[in-house]
């Protein structure tokens, strides 16, 4: 099996923390830990600095740090974003699409370990991109949640899988009655009650912060 870009097994061992965020991307320790020369490193590292996810500093690179208030922007973006591709899906899906919706679905509700269910409700949502039919929408909503993966990746939330797996099944059902309104409403007040939670979590934060 072909390994994936290098630039990908980048991004993604930065998504699952593998890099504390104190200390600099150096070329020579990229190079040891992923057995290639400086070059494919050095064309890794442009291609996420492109992607606004590491920064060049004076030891390297870093990566990428936001503020509260650059995850809520994110997140309005995204509402509006994934709103019209839950509303394309409904007219768009094929009877596979709706299926493989479905039975990630029931995989999500039967899953025990939370983090698995929250892994499985992110594939959820690919899938729903997918249905659209709408590259471009897929593409910008890949981006969005690569920047808000990092961004927010250090921050504890409330632990929410029950009331994810009951909004998932309303958007699942306005798109397999193709209610391209009720779908748009129900992923978008989803995402809304989960912005909800970031400002919560922010603001308990800056307070302890403070009171500290």
């Amino acid at each position: 099996m072909s390994r994936a870009p290098l630039h990908v097994q980048l991004r993604e061992d930065l998504l699952e923390g593998r890099f504390p965020w104190d200390e600099p991307l150096v070329e020579g320790r990229l190079t040891e830990l992923y057995g290639v020369s400086r070059t494919p490193i050095r064309e890794a590292l442009n291609r996420l600095e492109q992607e606004g996810l590491i920064v060049r500093s004076l030891r390297g690179y870093r990566i990428q740090s936001g503020t509260p208030e650059d995850v809520i922007d994110i997140y309005d973006v995204r509402i509006a974003l994934e709103r019209a591709a839950a509303e394309a899906a409904a007219i768009r899906r094929t009877e596979l699409q709706l299926a493989e919706l479905t039975q990630l679905q029931r995989e999500a509700e039967q899953e025990e370990d939370p983090a698995v269910a929250r892994r499985l409700h992110a594939r959820w949502h690919e899938l729903l991109w997918a249905a659209s039919g709408n590259t471009t929408l897929i593409t910008l909503l890949e981006g969005l949640i690569v920047r808000l993966r990092i961004f927010d990746q250090d921050a504890m939330h409330r632990q929410d899988v029950h009331e994810s797996m009951l909004e998932h099944a309303a958007v699942l059902d306005g798109i397999r009655t193709r209610n391209a309104d009720a779908a748009g409403e129900a992923i978008a007040a989803h995402l809304r009650r989960t912005k909800r939670e970031r400002l919560e979590t922010f603001a308990r934060r800056r307070l302890g912060a403070e009171r500290a």
